[in-house]
């Protein structure tokens, strides 16, 4: 019950800071019934989780938003399953668990990954591929339904990591392609039967790398992007991994990092154009201005 109450003082902290009327840390406090330290130690907590958290001139805090506009804000894959493991482990009885989930999976970092966490099925899937990942056996992947050839089979798979949002994994088609790495859609998957057989092929694959926009490909490329708050915020709620290659504060964040050229990222340029300035490199600039022309 002690992790529950945590919990649901973190919800009504959230929707407090979002709120209208701004208030110091002693009032925060006293509201949820807890620390002037524990607040503190909150709004760490917060920040680590991709929200923005600022303080005016009277030391009242808040989550900034934009007139008219709900601050929007994600859990990525990892941290709703924490959080719904959690709630799971509680009692099932309480009134507010199934509200809460409601919620955790209306603001999971997209809505496939709030169906992969929450879906048993899928969750299922993903436990049983973890632990042949862990174990290095093989699996069988039932009634895989391939869009390609708009058929349903059973693959004999050797999984070797997920996605960085949870939807796919990247593994060896032993009988198709034992010799490369593809991602099978988590969706796709009718079962996942584990084996007692070891993999064969898996430990002489490379994986690609995936960068931090969830994306692989060929040449990684070391971008520079200047970025004021609202893009900043954006961009760490819906790509968690790019928060460790950001610097500064305020209005003024700077990105720098290894990333290939993607429609991930060419979106996210294109969502924000007066709040992102591409530095480097010029190549980036040459492509991202083809693909402004191509649609």
């Amino acid at each position: 019950m002690a992790e529950q109450r945590k919990i649901l003082r973190i919800f009504k902290l959230i929707s407090l800071l979002k709120g209208v009327r701004r208030r110091r840390p002693e009032q925060l406090a006293d509201i949820l019934e807890i620390s002037k330290r524990t607040v503190y130690r909150y709004f760490i907590l917060l920040e680590e989780l991709g929200f923005v958290i600022d303080v005016d001139f009277e030391g009242c805090y808040f989550i900034p938003t934009e007139d008219g506009e709900e601050y929007q804000f994600t859990f990525n894959a990892e941290e709703s399953l924490l959080i719904k493991q959690s709630i799971k482990s509680m009692s099932s009885s309480h009134n507010l668990s199934e509200h809460i989930l409601k919620k955790l999976h209306m603001m999971s970092e997209q809505a496939q990954i709030g169906e992969n966490i929450l879906n048993a099925s899928n969750g299922l899937k993903i436990e049983k591929l973890s632990k042949a990942v862990e174990d290095h056996v093989q699996v069988k992947l039932i009634n895989y339904s391939s869009l390609n050839s708009n058929t349903d089979s059973t693959r004999l798979f050797e999984p070797i990591t997920f996605t960085t949002n949870y939807t796919g994994v990247i593994g060896v088609d032993v009988h198709k392609a034992p010799d490369e790495a593809r991602i099978f859609n988590i969706n796709r998957i009718g079962q996942v039967e584990l084996l007692q057989k070891q993999q064969k092929f898996a430990s002489e694959i490379e994986v690609q790398s995936i960068d931090a926009f969830g994306f692989k490909g060929e040449n990684l490329f070391d971008v520079k992007l200047s970025l004021k708050r609202k893009a900043y915020s954006q961009l760490i709620q819906f790509y968690p991994q790019t928060k460790p290659l950001i610097k500064g504060k305020t209005d003024d964040y700077v990105f720098a990092g290894k990333i290939y050229f993607s429609e991930y990222l060419f979106r996210f340029l294109l969502a924000f154009p007066d709040e992102v300035i591409i530095d480097s490199p010029q190549e980036l600039k040459n492509e991202f201005e083809i693909f402004k022309q191509s649609l």
